[in-house]
């Protein structure tokens, strides 16, 4: 099964080989346009005389320098950010504001000047010849608070690919390409401090939360389950091609009352919109993969589209291989984007967002003039479909507002047969028969007010109409050992059929206040309603920021979330038929941070979350990749009365665009469970109180480093470190049956009494361009687990020899992926 889950991993690896020409978003909301004077505007002049930017050849490269001054005081600035725009190059001032980028391409260009407290300033047009240094001599810059609805109030927030200024820029796009050796957000995000996950599934725990409370949106539209493959640890990578995305802001705690339903954190995504004139087209193909994405503006650049396709197909693959794995996945999606500006105050969008996969496996296996000695039968498919308008009005400078209609249908169909006659497993045979059909349609608004320029105020509301219609039936013929070490026949059937309709509806309010020169305030409360659960549910929320000096801030939150089961999700596969009230995690929140003239980012966050109305939580001991956790033996149902987790995290990042760059992160952290109650029919050591949760790991490190020694050649080396997570020790038993043969099973000890070895992988990339005039092709060699460290995910056993007297066995080790080396081919233009 391990080797299943490593081709589909390489389906997502093969995004890197048809890779689009990304456009670096790297530059300020607000930069302030700036002209240069006429003595350096006619000197720039006379450069471009000498060499024009058709003509000089990008196989050498010149410099520019200057020095950057406050415009009041004439005192020079240190810790300026300066970049060469769409480019890796940049650096920061230093202590006498001069600074020099050097290994410029010939050609113009253009420079980017960014300091927090003081408006960004653009120039535009600078030649750069080759062998020489453009001097802008004194730069300027004239103080400017940050306005109030771009301050980061709350800890916890993380820009990743450009969604904020990038003086705030956690994750850039070459970041993700060159750290994750799959484009994949929800990759990615993993490098964020707080964040937890395995190597086999895309979706991720914040803060010790459960992988399922992160709230996820595409465009201000809300994307369930998004994830193909969700059989596999719940998914193995996003639905959302990375190609389409622009930024994404992570928030990981305190969140602002206009985000709603999620217990943990939020992964708000948003999709690009070409430049003006700009026309961008890829096709890409790969052993795993076919993919094509595409771009434009029209009707003058008023309007602006956007498609994009991939599909999977390892199915033929396997076909090609003579089916050695007996299996057929596959999977698609589509995302389309039409977006036209109506007038000076409105712009109209329509989106379309496609996601479906299957997994089918169908394997058989006879013994020779007999008849099917073993039948498994497994045929899964997942839907996602969406559909939604969206009308951005700018009703004035101070008034702004966002309507979104929406509709859109989930589905899930579980179908599995098994019958094996292996006379170790004795009895074992299953059907099960799991369809889920859940269609959503609603309206959604948001309202921005700023009244005074110290005032903004927002406002939202949010309602839809869900219907589903569950399907569910098994017939089941197993044995276990109960707890009294005896072995029991399991036979039973069992069906369930209903039909749902319900309403949900939330609404917010929230105000931001600029108290003094230093100090912003959000507060903000929100009410959410369903009626398939009668929740009734208020969610009060504050953070402020503090500025102590210029790049030094002191952030804090607070806040009651809540999490509605959802209607498609009532668990009828375990019996269960009426829904649970709504979850709740209560959020405390402190942190630091401070921006160092040298470049280097720091923050230092502690949190503390205590989470209550928690509902019994299903799983079994072992195989993250199980597909029917009703019918196995090691089933068990926790119940725990709340939970807790805690945390300090700490971040360090260098990169000023220079060839070195460096981030650090480490986490001290805790999450436990008080349980009160375990069941399972098995032989096991229960305990309750306070207990481990699943993700509960105590340290965790993260050390990137690039290298970019010149515009050909970037190498990459990513180290991660983490404690341990807690498993339930055992030792292997049998019971003899009644016709002699033998029954093995586990002797569980204490639940959650051990630990796993730690955890540590080093993966190293690098990179090779060729600058060709149809553009830059890119191959790359990645090398997952260089040392091939040995990460235990699971035990199980192995049965040596077996005789009436005894038995020899070994425990056998699960693993998390060896060394892995993967190479690829990426055409951009």
């Amino acid at each position: 099964m391990k080797s299943f889950i490593l081709l589909l991993i390489l389906y997502s690896i093969s995004n890197n080989i048809s890779t689009a020409a990304q456009t670096n978003k790297n530059a300020a909301k607000n930069v302030a346009q700036a002209s240069l004077p006429a003595d350096k505007m006619s000197a720039l002049q006379n450069q471009s005389a000498m060499a024009s930017a058709d003509t000089v050849e990008r196989k050498s490269s010149g410099a520019v320098k200057g020095v950057v001054l406050d415009k009041t005081t004439k005192q020079p600035l240190a810790g300026v950010n300066v970049i060469v725009e769409g480019t890796r190059r940049g650096t920061t001032t230093n202590q006498d504001g001069a600074f020099t980028i050097s290994k410029i391409a010939g050609g113009k260009c253009t420079l980017i000047v960014e300091h927090i407290g003081y408006a960004g300033k653009k120039y535009d047009n600078i030649m750069i010849v080759p062998g020489k240094t453009v001097d802008l001599q004194s730069i300027e810059m004239e103080e400017q608070p940050i306005s109030l609805k771009e301050i980061v109030v709350t800890p916890g927030s993380y820009s990743i690919m450009g969604s904020e200024p990038s003086l705030r820029q956690t994750m850039t796009s070459e970041d993700i390409k060159m750290m994750g050796w799959a484009e994949d957000i929800t990759r990615a995000v993993r490098r964020i401090p707080g964040i937890s996950a395995n190597d086999f599934s895309a979706k991720f725990s914040i803060r010790g939360g459960e992988v399922d409370e992160v709230l996820v949106l595409l465009d201000g539209m809300q994307i369930y389950k998004p994830f193909h493959q969700k059989d596999f640890g719940g998914g193995l990578f996003s639905t959302v091609d990375i190609e389409t995305i622009e930024g994404v802001d992570l928030l990981t705690g305190g969140f602002a009352a206009n985000y709603g339903d999620r217990l943990s954190g939020v992964l708000n995504m948003k999709t690009k919109r070409p430049k003006a004139g700009q026309r961008q087209t890829s096709v890409g193909f790969s052993l795993m993969n076919l993919r094509t994405f595409s771009s434009g503006t029209f009707s003058h650049d008023k309007g602006a589209w956007l498609f994009s396709a991939r599909r999977g197909y390892l199915d033929l693959v396997n076909r090609l291989m003579k089916n050695e794995f007996k299996l057929q996945p596959k999977y698609y999606d589509l995302m389309g984007k039409v977006e036209y500006k109506l007038n000076d105050k409105h712009t109209f969008s329509a989106h379309a967002f496609v996601a479906d996969d299957a997994y089918k496996l169908d394997e058989k296996v006879l013994e020779k003039g007999r008849t099917i000695f073993n039948l498994d039968f497994v045929d899964t498919k997942y839907g996602n479909n969406y559909g939604w308008l969206t009308l951005k009005s700018l009703l004035s400078p101070q008034l702004h507002a966002q309507t979104i209609f929406y509709g859109g249908a989930v589905t899930q169909k579980r179908y599995w047969n098994v019958f094996d006659f292996d006379p170790n497993a004795h009895l074992n045979s299953a059907t099960i028969n799991d369809d889920r059909k859940l269609g959503l349609v609603g309206i959604k608004q948001d309202w921005d007010y700023e009244p005074a320029k110290k005032v903004l105020l927002k406002f939202g509301v949010e309602a839809k109409r869900l219907n589903v219609k569950l399907n569910y039936f098994n017939r089941i013929e197993n044995e276990f050992i109960a707890a009294n070490d005896s072995l029991i026949e399991q036979r039973e059937g069992y069906k369930a059929d209903q039909t749902q309709t319900g309403s949900q509806a939330g609404i917010y309010w929230s105000s931001r206040f600029q108290l003094l020169s230093p100090l912003a305030l959000e507060a903000g409360v929100r009410y959410d309603y369903a009626s398939h659960t009668n929740d009734k549910l208020w969610s009060p929320r504050l953070g402020l920021v503090y500025s102590l000096a210029k790049g030094t801030f002191l952030r804090a939150g607070w806040g009651h979330y809540y999490q509605t089961q959802g209607l498609d999700e009532l668990n009828i596969q375990f019996k269960e038929a009426s829904y649970q009230p709504a979850k709740l995690a209560k959020h405390f929140t402190l942190g630091f941070e401070h921006l160092f003239n040298n470049g280097i980012h720091f923050r230092a966050e502690g949190y503390y979350k205590r989470m209550s109305n928690l509902p019994g939580a299903y799983f079994t001991f072992r195989d993250i990749d199980e597909f029917f956790p009703e019918v196995r033996d090691d089933l068990i149902k926790l119940s725990a009365d709340r939970a807790t987790s805690k945390g300090m995290e700490l971040y360090l990042k260098h990169d000023t665009g220079n060839k070195f760059s460096w981030w650090l992160s480490y986490v001290l952290s805790e999450a436990k469970d008080e349980v009160t109650d375990i069941q399972y029919a098995g032989r096991l050591v229960k305990q309750v109180g306070e207990l481990p949760r699943a993700w509960d790991q105590r340290h965790t490190v993260n050390i990137d480093a690039n290298y970019r020694l010149n515009k050909k050649w970037h190498f990459n080396f990513a180290w991660q470190y983490r404690s341990g997570w807690p498993y339930t020790s055992f030792e292997v038993k049998r019971l003899q049956r009644t016709d002699g043969s033998f029954a093995y099973y586990h002797d569980y000890g204490k639940f959650y009494g051990s630990r796993y070895p730690s955890y540590q992988r080093l993966d190293a990339r690098m990179n090779r361009h060729f600058y060709t005039s149809s553009g830059k092709i890119t191959a790359f060699l990645h090398v997952i687990n260089l040392y091939n460290h040995e990460n235990i995910s699971s035990y199980d056993h192995d049965v040596l020899a077996s005789n009436p007297a005894g038995f020899r066995h070994e425990i056998a080790k699960e693993t998390w992926f060896g060394i892995m080396p993967f190479a690829g081919v990426s055409w951009e233009f």
